[in-house]
């Protein structure tokens, strides 16, 4: 899966770190970021994202591209 945070929206909440700590950190201005899409399954990537008080985090298919979240 193509994990993605969009560094205007993430205010630093942290709660993608607490859902999913293999896949995001905080750098140093606080901000998340990617640092392995694979470091844990699409289940507790996918709750890191849902979880996100600012919506930041989006999630694709890897290959087709497809929308995974959030979904229009």
């Amino acid at each position: 899966m193509k994990v993605t945070v969009d560094r205007t929206k993430c205010e630093g909440y942290a709660k993608c770190i607490q859902a999913s700590p293999k896949v995001f950190k905080l750098d140093a201005k606080m901000i998340a970021e990617v640092i392995d899409p694979k470091g844990d399954t699409d289940e507790k990537i996918l709750l890191a994202a849902k979880i996100c008080p600012t919506k930041a985090i989006s999630l694709e298919e890897e290959g087709t591209g497809k929308r995974v979240f959030p979904v229009d």
